[in-house]
């Protein structure tokens, strides 16, 4: 099995803002000059933008990395899916790549755009790196020629990244907000601000289960600002932290206000939750995400005394996105005709245990 794709696990690191941002991106969108944009291109044209490309990161402090195309094995495919988050992996063409490099870069080759490069990490740490994003941009722009216009900016197939082509994602933990009758309205808000919102899709799996019991009260929140044209990048990366510190300000207040509230209710559901990840002898992914869930707001809520809170959080993400990649890892060791939909819960509730159990809860009598 190809494990390369669980070589850095950089989004994980210390994050104080990590009981409402898991993680977050800041990225450019590129296009090159006179070439076809990756959707009218064939996959001739997109060989050719693919290498030019490659050979330009080749000399930039991201090299090593990892390239992952259409050809990579399905299990470093998938891995690259599951811990960093990137769908597109899955569905890659000729002529198309994912790229994972060191100090947390991210891009992708005729996905998006000819390329769209980022920096990922915890909370909202990739704004405070906004700079080497731009000297990174500079650097491959000595490299290529991207295709851009004084009226317009930088030019991409899609319009809302023409102008300075940035983009911002975040993946917020917002059970406080869910769970109240502050959603709309907060909705209502940053939408009006030029923010896509959507409850996170977790639907990556074919699995009937996994996609009938989607929980559409989700506390997980995906957040997307794209800076429009005639907007600067100062002015955008100003209006996104405005709307993380709010986002972030609203939702603890609420968390303190439920707390009191719903105390037995939410003690009930997070205590349950710990008691069967740390004792299950199967668990289903979809069971497994779904207490993973519940005991995350069990912290963030206070309900449970846990003596390193930051320590199990991370721990939480980790499993949330790194459980079935392992779980795979571990099958690898038994003879294919022993690897059985039994033998994944199996492994996939040890792991959790020898995970979860070295935490501390006070209270568990």
């Amino acid at each position: 099995m190809d494990n390369t794709c669980l070589e850095n696990w950089f989004w994980f690191g210390p994050n104080h803002q990590q009981d409402c941002i898991l993680y977050s991106r800041l990225s450019f969108h590129r296009s090159l000059k006179n070439e076809l944009f990756p959707h009218r291109a064939s996959p001739e044209d997109k060989e050719g933008v693919l290498k030019n490309v490659l050979a330009a990161l080749k000399d930039l402090e991201i090299d090593p990395y990892t390239l992952i195309g259409p050809e990579s094995s399905r299990d470093c495919q998938l891995s690259a899916r599951e811990v960093f988050d990137l769908p597109e992996v899955l569905t890659l063409k000729a002529g198309e790549a994912v790229i994972i490099g060191k100090k947390t870069f991210l891009a992708s080759i005729n996905v998006h755009s000819h390329i769209y490069f980022s920096l990922m990490g915890p909370g909202s740490q990739p704004l405070e790196r906004f700079q080497d994003l731009v000297a990174l941009d500079t650097q491959l722009d000595k490299r290529l020629s991207w295709a851009c216009t004084e009226t317009y900016g930088f030019l991409n197939p899609d319009p809302i990244h023409t102008g300075s082509g940035m983009e911002f994602e975040a993946l917020l933990f917002l059970p406080g907000i869910m769970d109240s009758d502050m959603y709309d309205r907060v909705m209502k808000g940053l939408l009006a601000q030029g923010f896509a919102i959507s409850v996170y899709d977790t639907k990556d799996s074919k699995d009937e289960e996994d996609l009938s019991q989607q929980d559409i009260r989700s506390p997980f929140i995906q957040l997307t600002y794209t800076v429009p044209l005639g907007v600067s990048e100062q002015e955008g990366l100003e209006k996104i932290s405005n709307a993380l510190e709010g986002l972030m300000k609203g939702e603890r207040a609420t968390r303190e206000r439920l707390a009191e509230k719903l105390s037995e209710e939410l003690k009930d559901k997070s205590w349950r939750a710990y008691a069967l990840l740390t004792h299950a002898q199967l668990l289903s992914k979809t069971e497994c995400r779904s207490l993973l869930s519940d005991l995350r707001a069990g912290i963030v809520y206070g309900s449970l005394s846990v003596s390193s809170a930051q320590g199990i959080l991370k721990d939480c993400d980790r499993l949330w996105f790194g459980t079935e990649t392992l779980v795979r890892q571990a099958l690898e060791a038994y003879p294919i005709d022993q690897r059985s939909e039994k033998l994944s819960k199996s492994l996939r509730s040890k792991l959790v245990r020898n995970i979860l159990s070295q935490y501390h809860i006070e209270g568990e009598i």
